[in-house]
């Protein structure tokens, strides 16, 4: 086991350096991702993420967009759930993508290697965004979100998955030891470094409250449609839609082939 030596605290100085440390960090993580994701959550992880699939809309052939799609579960389930559609998980980190790719998968499922900052997809080009603890990690939250409303179609949703700030400075403080320690546990047993998921107590230092993502959602015309609290609030299911608008909808060519006989 190669020893994870960055600590995440330095590492969220900068946009950038996060950008390097989230390479590195799910790099190292890859390998037993799915089972430090089980163990970290009581098994929860599983049942919150067919809560997600399940929050979205019906659509015959959608095409959808599932960020941080790490070893690509949330995409597996998306092409059950979306048979006609198109479905592309998108991750910053090649071996996430190895894994996913291993798994498998139907003609209509493609992974992508890419920045959520940067999209390669065309503008109103995806009816769905979907993202398992991917805003956090976002290394500048505003430009993700940005792109997320700009690849939506008009009338588009998305869902999210991820970890809540507590909602005073005391439960915050207490939150922190607790993500630090629980999770940190984990990244030591299965990846041989505290940092490697203790990360995620540093990440939500810097993350916004329920309150103000909503708010930065609306800036870019992203509705809030639904929030539910998970886990006795330390994590949030968030839905929300782009505002509806006559932009002419166009098809990624990722998804040309998959959908020339449907």
């Amino acid at each position: 086991m190669t020893r994870f030596a960055l600590r995440s605290r330095e590492a969220l100085a900068s946009a950038e350096q996060k950008r390097d440390f989230n390479r590195e960090h799910f790099a190292a993580a890859a390998a037993r991702y799915d089972q430090a994701t089980v163990a970290m959550s009581l098994g929860r992880d599983r049942s919150w993420k067919r809560l997600l699939v399940k929050a979205l809309p019906e659509q015959p052939r959608p095409v959808c967009l599932d960020l941080a799609c790490g070893t690509g579960d949330i995409c597996r389930a998306l092409a059950r759930r979306y048979p006609g559609g198109c479905i592309i998980g998108l991750d910053l980190t090649a071996a996430m993508l190895d894994l996913a790719r291993q798994h498998g998968g139907p003609a209509h499922l493609h992974y992508l290697q890419g920045d959520m900052h940067a999209l390669p997809l065309a503008t109103t080009s995806c009816d769905l965004v979907t993202g398992s603890y991917a805003l956090r990690n976002a290394p500048d939250l505003a430009p993700a979100i940005a792109e997320i409303a700009r690849v939506l179609r008009p009338g588009g949703e998305a869902v999210f998955l991820d970890f809540a700030k507590a909602a005073t400075p005391t439960g915050q403080r207490w939150q922190y030891r607790l993500l630090r320690g629980w999770c940190g546990l984990w990244g030591r047993l299965l990846s041989g470094s505290w940092e490697v998921h203790g990360y995620i107590a540093d990440s939500l230092q810097g993350f916004p409250s329920s309150g103000e993502l909503a708010v930065m959602m609306g800036g870019h015309g992203l509705e809030l449609l639904a929030r539910r609290r998970l886990f006795g609030g330390m994590l949030q299911l968030l839905q929300v839609r782009r505002a509806p608008g006559v932009r002419q909808a166009v098809t990624p060519e990722v998804c040309a082939d998959s959908r020339e006989d449907k």
